[in-house]
């Protein structure tokens, strides 16, 4: 094997036991270390060269799963199966998995379900693996938005109750000397009873509140919105103080801008998958980082 192929089925193992340490993270086994590269001596003596390994203890007993990779192009052969087999079998005890990116000839198939030898493929997917399943979603986005221009603005009026009638009777002396006193101004924010900002800024807010999906282009529109513990802070001549905003009324207009379309393709996200051979069930994916 040249340094490049042996390059690549280092890969391949490497990206297997990755695959499988999340597979049993995501189970719940976080203490079990999958292994990479193992060397166990069969009962024969022998000591066999694993790709990828690990053990667990269940009830008392060491339950071990040994993989063999196969980062080959073509399908895996009887030959191949028999071989591991006999590896699994002087082991003794154990789990044998195969896994490789192309298939299995249809006798190494056979053979190994005979044997309960697993079988995988673990690649990027192909047109064949996303029979079945949803590999693109075409999203079409029609934006309709309030308008906010010098010729069309966003009016929002403040519906106020003051908290007395010795407040109301400072309110109306003051709005008599400055009508635009309770104006809402885009930097505006609500307040709460603390005088702290419980809004964002009426620019932010407000479009998040109006209807307008619901609203043919044009207008004006007039939405009211009732509010409870949302006050203004102005100076009544003694002071800053905090009037109570029962709600506002705000007049819009409404525009639908040019569609546009997104496409969230999965064949440019997936990287791998992990593939039961017999049932086709995909068992784990792994996204592009």
């Amino acid at each position: 094997m040249d340094a490049s192929l042996y390059s690549e089925a280092i890969e391949y193992e490497l990206l297997t036991q990755s695959i499988y340490q999340a597979i049993l993270k995501e189970e719940g086994s976080r203490t079990v270390e999958v292994q990479h590269n193992v060397s166990i001596a069969g009962r024969s003596g022998v000591e066999h060269q694993i790709d990828v390994y690990w053990e667990f203890k269940q009830a008392g007993i060491t339950h071990k799963v040994l993989i063999e990779c196969k980062n080959y192009a073509s399908n895996l052969t009887l030959e191949k199966a028999r071989n591991y087999f006999a590896v699994v079998h002087d082991i003794g005890n154990c789990v044998g998995i195969m896994v490789t990116k192309t298939g299995y000839q249809s006798g190494a198939a056979a053979f190994a379900k005979h044997y309960g030898l697993a079988l995988k493929l673990l690649r990027k997917p192909t047109d064949a693996d996303w029979k079945g399943r949803i590999k693109s979603i075409h999203i079409n986005i029609v934006p309709r938005v309030p308008v906010s221009t010098e010729e069309r603005p966003i009016t929002c009026k403040l519906v106020i109750r003051p908290e007395s009638n010795e407040q109301e009777a400072r309110l109306s002396v003051a709005l008599a000397k400055n009508p635009a006193l309770v104006n809402a101004d885009p930097s505006f924010q609500f307040l709460g009873k603390d005088g702290q900002p419980v809004t964002e800024e009426l620019r932010w807010w407000i479009p998040r509140q109006l209807k307008v999906l619901d609203c043919p282009d044009g207008g004006p529109y007039k939405q009211p919105i009732e509010l409870k513990d949302h006050y203004l802070q102005i100076e009544l001549g003694e002071g800053q103080e905090l009037v109570q905003v029962l709600g506002v009324l705000i007049e819009y207009f409404v525009e639908t801008l040019d569609t546009s379309e997104i496409i969230v393709d999965a064949g440019e996200t997936v990287s791998a998958i992990l593939k039961d051979f017999e049932s086709g069930e995909w068992e784990h994916v792994r996204n592009e980082s």
